[in-house]
C-alpha cells in the first residue's frame, strides 16, 4: 500500500464521549463553516464555498492548507491568537462537530486524507 491508503487505515480518536447530544447537525456545520472561514482570513486563500445540492447534502469547501490530526486536538492555536479575524483558537469546534456528525450518523468526507 501507498502512504495515502496507509494513511486512511489509522483512525485517531477524539475521546469523545456522550457529549453535545442536545447538539442539531446545524450547529456541527456552522461550526465547519467557521473553521472554514478562519482559513481563508489566516492563509489568505479564495473565500470558502457552501451549496447545498439537488439531494440535500451540504458541501463545505475551503481552499486552505489542508487539516492534520494535530488540529484535532484541544489546545490554544498561537496562530488564531494572533489573528484578528478568526472565529476559533482552541480546537474545539472543529472535533465537536465531528463528534455530532457521527453522533447523527451524518458521513463526512474529504477529498483529501487528513495527515
Amino acid at each position: 500500500m501507498d502512504d495515502g491508503a496507509q494513511a486512511w487505515d489509522r483512525y485517531f480518536d477524539l475521546n469523545i464521549e456522550l457529549v453535545l447530544e442536545h447538539w442539531p447537525v446545524a450547529f456541527a456545520i456552522r461550526e465547519l463553516i467557521a473553521n472554514a472561514l478562519d482559513e481563508h482570513a489566516i492563509a489568505d486563500t479564495a473565500e470558502p464555498v457552501i451549496v447545498k445540492d439537488e439531494d440535500g447534502a451540504w458541501h463545505v469547501t475551503d481552499f486552505g492548507r489542508g487539516l492534520r490530526y494535530e488540529h484535532l486536538t484541544q489546545k490554544e492555536n498561537d496562530e488564531k491568537r494572533r489573528h484578528p479575524k478568526v472565529i476559533g483558537q482552541f480546537g474545539i469546534g472543529l472535533k465537536d462537530a465531528l463528534a455530532v456528525f457521527d453522533r447523527r450518523q451524518v458521513r463526512v468526507e474529504s477529498p483529501l486524507p487528513i495527515l
